[in-house]
C-alpha cells in the first residue's frame, strides 16, 4: 500500500496551500475533495501571488506497487525511452476495491547507462528524483499545464516517478503519424513556446539542457507535457551548469556551441535550439532515430531540405483544411532562426511565442 513520507524532500513552499491529492486515512487517494488555487490570468502561464509553509504529501510507493500498476512493466505499456529512463502507461488503485476503481497515470523509472532497472540504485538517481520533485512543487510550478504533476515516488530497490496523466503518445511517436494534424502540430509548438518562455522568464530562469519531443508526452486533449528533468538547472534548484558536467542532452538536440565551449556554452539559447530542431520534427514529421539515421544530424536534413523546397512542412500537410503557405513560410524561417549556429542570432522564446501567436492558424489552433 502506498505511504506518505515526510522526510525525503521535506518542506516546500506550496502555491495557496493546495493538496493536489488527498490523502485518506486508508492511504487511498481521494479525488473528490480537489481545491483549484486561483492563479493570474498570465498568457505565459500560472503565477502564485500566495504561498504557505505546508509538508509535502507525495505518495512513496514500493517496487512491487509500482510493478503492479505497469503489469509488471509489460511491454504492452511502454510508451518509449527517455534520456534517463522507461515511461510506461499505468493503471492505479484509487480506492479499496482496487480491482474495480482505478486511475490512468504515467510511471517513470530511472535506470542506469545500460538501461537495466535493477534493484541496485544508480548513485546519480537519487539526487536527480529528488531535483525533480522540488522543481515540480516549486510555487512557479506548480499547476502548469504544460508541466506533469506528480502523484508519488519510488526510491527503494529502484527509482520512479508517478505522474498523474492519462498520455495519447510522446510527441517522439506523433510525430510520424498522419491523424496527428496541422492544428495539433501548430497547437503543440505554441504551447510549447509558451512554456519554455515562461521557464526562462529572468525573475527565476530555469534551463532545461535536454528538451526534445522524447521527453514529452502528449494526452488526450492533445494537451503537450513535459516530463523530463534530469539536466535541469536553476531557478528553486540554486545551481548552474557545472563545467564539470560533461553530459549532453538527446543526441541531436543540443546546442552545437557544446562543441566549442563546453558545458559554460549552455544558456537559454540552448533551449532555443533544442525547440527549433522540434519545430522542425513537427513540420516535416522528421524526428532522430538513432537505429536509422546514426550520425546524421537534424540540422543537417533541415539545411538540405530547405535548399531543395524553401519549406520545412511535409506535403502531406499542405492538404490540411487549415494549412496556409504563408503559415509554412513563417513557421520554416522561425525554425531556422532558432537553429542557427550563432547563439546570439537565435531569438528568445518570448519572442518565438508571439510569433506563433501571429500566425493565421493560431485561433483555430487552440480552440
Amino acid at each position: 500500500m502506498a505511504r506518505r513520507r515526510r522526510n525525503f524532500v521535506g518542506y516546500f513552499y506550496l502555491p495557496c496551500g493546495r493538496k493536489e491529492y488527498p490523502v485518506k486515512e486508508d492511504g487511498f487517494l481521494d479525488l473528490r475533495s480537489k481545491e483549484e488555487c486561483p492563479v493570474k490570468n498570465d498568457p505565459l502561464g500560472p503565477k502564485s501571488t500566495e504561498e504557505f509553509h505546508v509538508e509535502n504529501e507525495l505518495l512513496e510507493f514500493t517496487l512491487e506497487e509500482l510493478s503492479r500498476f505497469t503489469s509488471q512493466f509489460s511491454s504492452k505499456n511502454l510508451i518509449g525511452l527517455t534520456y534517463f529512463g522507461k515511461l510506461y502507461r499505468g493503471k492505479m488503485p484509487i480506492a479499496s476495491d482496487q480491482d474495480k476503481v482505478t486511475k490512468d497515470v504515467t510511471v517513470k523509472i530511472l535506470v542506469d547507462d545500460e538501461r537495466n532497472y535493477g534493484i541496485r540504485i544508480h548513485d546519480d538517481e537519487l539526487p536527480r528524483l529528488e531535483d525533480e520533485l522540488k522543481f515540480l512543487q516549486a510555487p512557479k510550478i506548480r499547476g502548469n499545464p504544460n508541466l506533469v504533476k506528480v502523484v508519488g515516488y519510488c526510491r527503494k530497490e529502484i527509482v520512479g516517478v508517478v505522474y498523474d496523466i492519462n498520455p495519447l503518445d510522446t510527441l517522439h511517436n506523433l510525430i510520424f503519424q498522419d491523424d496527428f494534424n496541422w492544428l495539433r502540430r501548430v497547437k503543440t509548438a505554441i504551447e510549447l513556446a509558451r512554456l519554455l518562455a515562461y521557464l526562462h522568464d529572468r525573475n527565476q530562469s530555469y534551463l532545461i539542457r535536454n528538451f526534445a519531443p522524447s521527453h514529452i508526452v502528449v494526452d488526450q486533449n492533445f494537451t503537450p507535457v513535459l516530463f523530463e528533468f534530469g539536466m535541469l538547472v536553476g531557478g528553486v534548484l540554486g545551481t548552474t551548469v557545472d563545467e564539470s558536467d560533461m553530459r549532453l542532452g538527446p543526441f541531436g538536440y543540443n546546442d552545437p556551441f557544446y562543441a566549442y565551449y563546453g558545458p559554460a556554452a549552455y544558456n537559454v539559447k540552448s533551449d532555443v535550439y533544442a525547440f527549433g530542431i522540434s519545430l522542425y520534427n513537427l513540420l516535416s514529421k522528421r524526428a532522430l532515430d538513432k537505429e536509422k539515421y546514426t550520425g546524421c544530424e537534424i540540422d543537417k536534413w533541415a539545411a538540405n531540405e530547405y535548399k531543395h523546397r524553401r519549406s520545412y512542412v511535409d506535403e502531406s500537410l499542405e492538404d490540411d483544411t487549415y494549412f496556409d503557405r504563408r503559415d509554412g513560410r513563417k513557421l520554416t524561417e522561425l525554425a531556422r532562426q532558432c537553429m542557427d549556429d550563432e547563439q546570439k542570432k537565435r531569438p528568445e522564446m518570448k519572442e518565438v511565442f508571439e510569433r506563433l501567436k501571429g500566425l493565421r492558424c493560431c485561433a483555430a489552433a487552440l480552440l
